[in-house]
């Protein structure tokens, strides 16, 4: 039994530890690909995400944005 206590807490600490990892990585994945945000915008949000990790993570993915536009209004 103490083989598989010591598996669920390694499972679980390494879930702890991926989890914000993959958060982290995607927020800024989607920050530097984003195409609304200005250069300005989008300097400050790598800026956000690298130096405050995971809470720059949620902040950039909790600030409002603009709606997105129907397609064909897009390039009218």
């Amino acid at each position: 039994m103490e083989g598989l206590g010591a598996l669920v807490f390694v499972a679980i600490l390494a879930l702890v530890a991926i989890v914000p990892l993959v958060l982290w990585l995607w927020s800024l994945i989607h920050c530097v690909t984003n195409e609304r945000l200005s250069d300005t915008n989008r300097l400050i949000g790598i800026l956000l995400i690298v130096f405050l990790f995971l809470l720059g993570s949620f902040v950039y993915l909790f600030l409002p944005r603009e709606p997105l536009q129907p397609r064909d209004q897009r390039y009218a």
